[in-house]
């Protein structure tokens, strides 16, 4: 492959984070006397590299899909190519106009309405104004926020945020474009609509990296995949070969004596999560219609009033399927402190067999206070739970149900 049919070329890139660990003071007064006794002592900290020695070469025009698990790299690799931020080792050369749709709002002003938005964003990609004032109706009809056109966009909800961001990215005249899992904001109308948005885009010429949950439109949209583990490219190929690769990585996690719970790392207050069997054990595969029980550890440096936690379960397409909270009535969690354990039984988990994944919120009344940040993958399997003879069946949901028919006999008419 020639140079100039190259718009993206990547040598030996990584990425290394230093991650400090700072050991907990119980009391303000014990922390302060600690750092009298020691000033200039620094918190002892490990380097983790996010990215690897990574080196690959995108052609002009290509689609090409990043598979993996959350962590495995993508997210790091798409900021490091936009300039979000700088690789510790390593180059990436890039051909032309890049545009990106890496975090909600990214690239835009708060001040901002969102017309001046628009325009900014098209400046900065190096667009003359009449060349964007061309795509402006076009933009804001797809993005649906014509009303709130000449509203800060620091006003908007991070729905608005997203399709207006989405909007801008897949309409302004880009040769390179980066899309990372964002466009799960949005409803599902507008994820549709989106991706088929997404088709046009890669029918037209331009290269695209495209990061999603979504395996059935990373199939659909990409020519080429790319599969990561631990920060490394361990496969690029045809897409169907590098989903193959993929999936046949991810199920054995699912299954063996070394499960353990999912160590939640960087957040407020989770600590670790799992799925248990009836007798406490991690499990990573339920038989259609048994119970999923939720195990969660948590920790509070206050007592908290009224916490509620969610747990989302998600489809291997990213779509939330089932959701279940604690509740707000008499029976609610009233407070905690220090550290907790939180558990949560669904008595019979009414989805059809395949590909799952689990992950938490806790919130208190309206505010989002911390969520796992990463999914606990697990699988349904077939079984004749109801005992009537029937395993799998087609669909989301399955259900225990009652039948009943009987033969009428008509009147004779005399």
């Amino acid at each position: 492959m020639s140079s100039d049919e190259i718009a993206i070329s990547a040598r030996g890139l990584g990425k290394a984070y230093h991650i400090a660990h700072q050991r907990r003071q119980s009391t303000m007064t014990e922390a302060l006397l600690q750092r009298l006794k020691n000033p200039f002592a620094r918190a002892p900290s490990e380097e983790m590299w996010a990215l690897k020695d990574i080196d690959f070469d995108i052609a002009r025009g290509d689609i090409v899909g990043l598979l993996g698990r959350n962590g495995a790299g993508k997210s790091t690799l798409l900021k490091v190519l936009s300039r979000i931020t700088e690789p510790t080792t390593g180059i990436a050369h890039l051909s032309g106009r890049v545009g990106s749709l890496i975090e909600v709002g990214t690239g835009f002003q708060p001040e901002l309405t969102g017309r001046e938005n628009i325009f900014l964003n098209g400046a900065i990609l190096g667009m003359r104004r009449r060349e964007i004032a061309k795509r402006f109706d076009e933009i804001v009809d797809f993005s649906g926020v014509e009303r709130f056109l000449d509203t800060p966009v620091k006003h908007y909800s991070s729905g608005m945020y997203v399709r207006l961001a989405f909007a801008v990215a897949a309409h302004l005249d880009t040769d390179i474009l980066f899309v990372d899992e964002v466009l799960s904001v949005g409803d599902a109308e507008f994820q549709k609509k989106s991706l088929g948005k997404m088709d046009d885009v890669a029918n037209s010429g331009r290269t695209i990296i495209f990061v999603s949950h979504n395996t059935t439109a990373i199939e659909t949209l990409c020519r080429r995949g790319f599969f990561f583990q631990g920060g490394r490219l361990v496969h690029a190929g045809p897409i169907a070969e590098t989903l193959a690769v993929y999936h046949k990585a991810v199920k054995p996690a699912l299954a063996g004596d070394s499960l353990q719970p999912v160590i939640v790392r960087d957040r407020e207050h989770f600590r670790s999560f799992d799925v248990v069997d009836e007798f406490g054990e991690s499990t990573r595969i339920l038989p259609m219609g048994t119970p999923l029980r939720i195990k969660a550890k948590v920790e509070f440096a206050e007592k908290i009033d009224y916490p509620v936690f969610i747990a989302y379960v998600e489809d291997d397409s990213g779509q939330v399927v089932l959701s279940a909270a604690s509740p707000k009535s008499e029976q609610a969690i009233t407070s905690l402190s220090g550290m907790a354990e939180v558990g949560c039984v669904i008595e019979h988990l009414p989805l059809a067999p395949g590909e799952y994944s689990l992950h938490l919120r806790l919130v208190q009344g309206p505010l989002r206070l911390d969520e796992t940040g990463c999914v606990l993958p697990f699988v349904v399997r077939d079984a004749d739970t109801f005992k009537d003879g029937w395993g799998a069946r087609k669909g989301i949901c399955v259900a225990r149900s009652r039948w009943k028919a009987e033969s009428k006999v008509a009147d004779a008419v005399s």
